[in-house]
Formats: C-alpha cells, sequence, structure tokens
C-alpha cells in the first residue's frame, strides 16, 4: 500500500474514531438524561402530568361531636348539600345565573361574579336545606353540581351555650369549637376523575375516591344535670332581680372538673348570628371587677398559713383603720371586741386590714398570685381575662389596706372559683378542665386528659380549720340565705361596687356574689355566684346571690344522693325582728349592716349618708323584709325636695317614705305603687302631694 493510501486510512480512521466519539457522547447524555427523567424528576412529572387531566373535588369530614360526662350529645354534625359551580363546564353562564338565582334566592350578578373565579370549583351557597338541593338538582345545569357537606347542630339549645360556642361555615369561632379546632375539624377527603384539556370530565373516566378522615370526638367534664340546674336559677335570678349579666360556675374541687359553667345573657349556638356579639363573650371568664368580701377568704388563709393570726386571738374594732394617714372605715360604727373568727363572721374590714397589714405587701400579694389571680387558670377556653392587681412596687400602705378586704384589685369568677376550690381541696390548687377524654369516630380512646395539681397554697390543716370557721359563720347573720339544709357548707357574701368605665363607682349599681363549698367533711362541689347590676329587689350578695347557691347545691345533693347529715343544724328563721337604725350610715356601712342582721335592703337618692329609712328604726318586721333607705344631704330649711322612687312599695310604705321628705301622699286605688306624679328625682315643694296611682303587681 503506497504512503497515500496509508494517509487516506488513517484520517478515516480518525475521523470514524472521532464520530465515534461524538455518537457516545450523546448517547451517554440521553442515557443520563433520560435517567434522570425517569428516575429523579419522574415522580414530579408524573405528579403533574396527573393533575394536567385529573380534577378533584373536597369531601368535607364529618366534624366531631361533643358529649358530656354522662355521655350525652351536646353538639354533632348532620350531612347538608352545598351547591358548587364547575366554572370550566358552564357553557352559558348568564343562562345559568338566571336560572338559579330564583332558588339560591341570589343576585344574578353575584352568581356570574362567583362563575367567573379563576378556580376549578367555586361554592355559590353553602349548606342549603334539603328542598333547594333537589330544586337546583332538578335544573340540571352543566357545571353546577351539589356536594355533601356537615353542618352542626345542638340538641340542647342554648345549654351551656358559651361553654360550647359555635360554628361557622368551616371553623369553630368560639368556646370549646374554637378552643379544640384541630381535634374537632377532621381531614378533608376527595372525588379525582380525568378530565379533558379545558377541565370537561371525559365519558367513562376513571374515578377515585379519597375518604375524608372524621374529626375526634370530645368528652366533657360538664354534667348535663348539674347545667340544667344552673341555667334554670340562672334564669330565675335574672327575671327575679333584672342585672345586667349574671353567671355561675360549679367545680369539682378535687380534680378542677368544671361540672357547670354558665352565664346570661345567652344565645342559641345555631342561630348565633341572630344575637348581639357581646353575647358571645363568656362573663363567667371574660368579666373583671372588684371581688368584694369574698376575696377575705385569700388574707384569711394568708394569715392563718403564716401564723400572723389565730383564729382565737383577738382584734379590737373602733369602726375604722388608719392607713397612710386615711381612716378607712368599718361597715359599722364599731364591733368593738371580738376574735379573728368573729372578725371573719362579722367580716370586719378594720381586722382584715390588719390582717393584711401584719402579712404586708410582698407576702399578701405572694399569696394573691398563689391562687392565680393576676394570671390565666388555664381553662380551655378562649377569651380568659387575667384581671389586674395592685403593682406591689409602688402601690401605698391604704392600697393594701383595701387589698385586705377585697377592693382595688379586678379578679374574674373562675379565678375567685378556683381559689375557693383548692381551700375546699386541702390547699391545692387545680387547673380548671373542661375536656377529661378524646375519642376517635370508632369510641376508641385517643387522649385522656389528666387532672393537674398547679400548686399547694396553704397547708391541709389552715384549709381545714378554715372551712369549719366559714360554715359555722353560714349559720350566722345573712349565711342563713344560703345555708343548705342538712349539710354544713363553707361560703361567703361578697358585695362590690361597680367601677364605671370612666373611673370611680356608679351609684346603687353593685356586682353582688356568694362563694362556697361542701360538704366540708368531705367537699364534692364548689360554687361560685354572681349577679352584676341588679336592678331589682335587694343590692346585696347574702340575699341575692346566696339563695341561688343554696337552691343549687341542695339540688346538686339530692341529684348525687349524698344524704344529709344527722349532727347538721336546722336551718331556724325567727319569725320577726327589730329593724336597725341606718341612718347616717354610708352606703357601704348600711349595706353591710343589712346583710348581718339578714334585712333587704333598697337604696334611693344620689348621696353617700343615709338620711332616712322606711320602716322606722325599732320597727318589728317579718324576718328579711326589705328597708327602703334614702341617701341624700337632707331637707331641713329648704323649699323644695328631691321626690323619692315609689314605684311597687304598698300604700303604706309610700306614705311613710313621702313622711320623710314632708310630701303627703295623694292615693288612687290599691295594691303596690305602679305610677307617680310628680317623677321620681323631679323637685317638688315641700308640704305638696305626690299622686300615686296603685294596682296590682306585674308578672
Amino acid at each position: 500500500m503506497g504512503m497515500e493510501a496509508r494517509v487516506s486510512y488513517t484520517l478515516v480512521r480518525k475521523r470514524l474514531l472521532k464520530s465515534l466519539a461524538v455518537f457516545a457522547f450523546f448517547m451517554i447524555y440521553l442515557v443520563g438524561r433520560l435517567a434522570w427523567v425517569q428516575f429523579v424528576q419522574g415522580a414530579d412529572l408524573r405528579d403533574k402530568a396527573l393533575a394536567q387531566w385529573n380534577r378533584g373535588l373536597t369531601v368535607q369530614p364529618q366534624r366531631g361531636s361533643i358529649y358530656s360526662r354522662n355521655g350525652t350529645l351536646l353538639a354533632g354534625s348532620a350531612t347538608a348539600e352545598s351547591i358548587i359551580a364547575i366554572p370550566s363546564e358552564i357553557t352559558e353562564p348568564l343562562e345559568t345565573a338566571q336560572a338559579l338565582a330564583p332558588v339560591l334566592e341570589m343576585e344574578v350578578q353575584v352568581l356570574l361574579e362567583k362563575m367567573h373565579k379563576g378556580q376549578f370549583e367555586v361554592f355559590l351557597k353553602r349548606k342549603v336545606p334539603d328542598e333547594v338541593a333537589l330544586a337546583v338538582k332538578a335544573l340540571k345545569l352543566r357545571g353546577i353540581r351539589t356536594k355533601i357537606e356537615t353542618k352542626r347542630f345542638y340538641p340542647g339549645g342554648n345549654l351551656a351555650s358559651h361553654v360550647l360556642g359555635f360554628v361557622g361555615i368551616d371553623e369553630g369561632l368560639e368556646g370549646i369549637e374554637f378552643y379544640y379546632e384541630k381535634e374537632l375539624m377532621g381531614q378533608k377527603g376527595y372525588v379525582v376523575y380525568e378530565a379533558d384539556a379545558k377541565g370537561r370530565e371525559l365519558p367513562d373516566a376513571v374515578q377515585a375516591y379519597l375518604p375524608p378522615i372524621n374529626g375526634y370526638d370530645l368528652v366533657l367534664t360538664i354534667d348535663e344535670v348539674i347545667q340544667h340546674i344552673v341555667e334554670k336559677e340562672l334564669d330565675q335570678a335574672m327575671l327575679d332581680f333584672a342585672p345586667e349579666c349574671a353567671g355561675i360556675i360549679a367545680v369539682a374541687p378535687k380534680t378542677g372538673e368544671i361540672l357547670a359553667m354558665a352565664g346570661r345573657p345567652d344565645f342559641y349556638p345555631e342561630k348565633y348570628g341572630s344575637y348581639a356579639n357581646t353575647t358571645w363573650r363568656n362573663p363567667v371568664i371574660s368579666n373583671s371587677f372588684e371581688p368584694g368580701s369574698t376575696f377575705k377568704l385569700v388574707t384569711i388563709s394568708a394569715a392563718l398559713e403564716e401564723n400572723v393570726v389565730t383564729l382565737d386571738d383577738g382584734y379590737y374594732c373602733r369602726g375604722f383603720f388608719t392607713a397612710s394617714g386615711r381612716n378607712i372605715k368599718c361597715w359599722s360604727s364599731g364591733h368593738g371586741s371580738q376574735s379573728i373568727r368573729e372578725v371573719l363572721w362579722n367580716s370586719c374590714n378594720p381586722g382584715f386590714m390588719n390582717m393584711g397589714t401584719k402579712l404586708g405587701k410582698e407576702k399578701l400579694f405572694d399569696y394573691i398570685r398563689a391562687y392565680g389571680y393576676g394570671g390565666k387558670t388555664g381553662i380551655d377556653l378562649p377569651g380568659e381575662n387575667t384581671g389586674i392587681l395592685f403593682n406591689v412596687k409602688t402601690m401605698s400602705n391604704a392600697d393594701l389596706a383595701v387589698t385586705s378586704f377585697g377592693q382595688g384589685n379586678a379578679v374574674t369568677p373562675i379565678q375567685q372559683a378556683m381559689a375557693a376550690a383548692a381551700i375546699a381541696n386541702g390547699g391545692k390548687l387545680m387547673r380548671p378542665m373542661l375536656v377529661k377524654e378524646i375519642r376517635d369516630e370508632e369510641g376508641n380512646l385517643v387522649e385522656k386528659i389528666e387532672p393537674k395539681v398547679l400548686r399547694q397554697v396553704i397547708s391541709e390543716e389552715t384549709a381545714a380549720e378554715l372551712s369549719v370557721a366559714l360554715a359555722d359563720g353560714v349559720e350566722r347573720g345573712s349565711g342563713v340565705f344560703a345555708m343548705v339544709e342538712g349539710y354544713r357548707m363553707a361560703g361567703k357574701t361578697g358585695t362590690a361596687e361597680k367601677i364605671a368605665p370612666g373611673g370611680g363607682y356608679l351609684n346603687n349599681i353593685y356586682i353582688l356574689s356568694y362563694v362556697g363549698y361542701g360538704p366540708i367533711d368531705d367537699p364534692q362541689i364548689a360554687v361560685y355566684v354572681f349577679v352584676d347590676g341588679a336592678t331589682k329587689g335587694p343590692n346585696w350578695g347574702g340575699q341575692v346571690a346566696g339563695p341561688v347557691f343554696k337552691r343549687v347545691v341542695s339540688q346538686v345533693m339530692q341529684y348525687w344522693n349524698i344524704p344529709p347529715g344527722d349532727e347538721v343544724p336546722k336551718l331556724v328563721l325567727p319569725e320577726e325582728t327589730k329593724v336597725p337604725s341606718f341612718i347616717n350610715m354610708t352606703r357601704e356601712q348600711a349595706i353591710n349592716r343589712a346583710d348581718e342582721a339578714g334585712f333587704g335592703l333598697r337604696i334611693e337618692g344620689e348621696g353617700e349618708l343615709v338620711v332616712g329609712q322606711v320602716p322606722a328604726a325599732g320597727a318589728d318586721v317579718p324576718f328579711g323584709t326589705t328597708v327602703i333607705i334614702y341617701t341624700g344631704q337632707g331637707h331641713e330649711g329648704r323649699d323644695e325636695v328631691l321626690v323619692p322612687s315609689l314605684q311597687g312599695l304598698s300604700l303604706r310604705q309610700a306614705s311613710e317614705l313621702l313622711a320623710l321628705f314632708d310630701l303627703r301622699l295623694q292615693a288612687r286605688g290599691s295594691g303596690v305603687a305602679q305610677s307617680q306624679i310628680p317623677a321620681a328625682g323631679s323637685l317638688a315643694p315641700t308640704g305638696s302631694a305626690v299622686e300615686v296611682t296603685f294596682g296590682e303587681p306585674g308578672p
């Protein structure tokens, strides 16, 4: 072979090798690319491809049910149909909207706007009545479908409405329904089908169903029987006293379980939108106010625990206590010599101020916070208020003094109830709990929520000693109105002036309360009752909140079949008693004096000092009679006087009250006063007549 032939062969070989290398490179690249697409991007690309020809309709899970501790259904879910549109399938949107508008009771334009949204699935109307769903199906409109959803219902109506809360279109908005939304809601499912490029379902296409996971069920600590008792008594209190609001909470002291919780005014969860949103708030956990004398349990328990006093120590009440150069009055002109036990029974403010001062700011507030005041109790509900406490670093000795008997700080009803329950529980403060079990739809236990001790506030010995002293006090004075026949119950009344929104106190408007627990040898229940701003009847806790407590606990004892004790003193009220003198007392002194003596009290006038009363001091009247006092500056030497309100008085009472103001009665009819001329609060010449029309009392 010649030279030229060898050169040509070499060149051809090089070219073949180069071509082979290029070919091999591209083959390796293609294989690598194929491997990358197949093994690395395969799953993602497959999902994207499926998404292009698959469409899915969501399937709502069934919301978990809510049961009482006894297994009674409190909140459940029923099926309801919703109307949806698939915009990609609608070929004539205007005609479709015009056909749907009268059936759905919606505007055509609103329906068109919904149909033109850039979404695969659009809700036109949620959870419609069955007859509406049937009417829509009968139209057989292309791209319009119905889907099954769940609709919440509450078998008890308004029972425990503030506890349960309510559900909006898709989620819980208040109460337990909101707090346990994650557990109750479940997970959505889907109906998946094949569609063309325009989203239209392919004929004979393959469908797949991914079932939803239903929500968990909740078992509450609420006992529906006790809840019914509590709500019945609350409704009666609203009728009897016409307050701004009222509430009751019942607690199992040993576990912190809430047995019943209710407030008024309330609402029906299924119709929550028909009520003002102020009624949705749970006043038992969201309202805060000065506690009054119920707070004295904190002061005396701290003083006993710290050995600052014993119940047998003596204290002399001069009628006032001096702090920061200020004389802070007792409600009486002075109790004189008494034991600390009697200081508790008499609710003697100077005695409590003395205890608080001996403890000191830091020590007293250590106990106040240990009882849970000033912070959230941890109850499993939204919207809990913490209340407001004095700043220990900046508060004065006068602030310390008024704190000792229940003024100056703001607390919540749930805090008050749990503090009393702690004393009932041997000094152990429990976390309040509303949910005791979480279960799946088959009834299998998912989680059991155990009672939790937050801290030991006082010793068992101090708690037991205080409980006996409190029970002894219930059997004296106004405490008899809360005395549960056959059972020894510890308890304390509270009457607190209500603070105006802009500061200062409101005239003649009080927050009346009672807290108690028992039976003291083995406490099973603690109950806190408050009535905020009563406009009818007495103006103090002993005869307003006390009887409510008595009726609730009496019925619970019967429900639980707890037999009465053989050695418990019987409730014996005197048939008649003498009316004490209230003249020249302050409002607070008069209220406390009436409370101690077992009288009702009706306050007329805007002044601070009592200038008149009916019946007169010393009169023999039935026990529990309501005494009318008039506060003001007096009328001697004046040509005109303010006409008092005579509404609801008998002819004799009206005549006696008018005589206090040098006015005469001109009566028409018989019964109780219905109307008067001149009107209450207007000025009239002294010696003039007031025309009063009497009639039968209303229902």
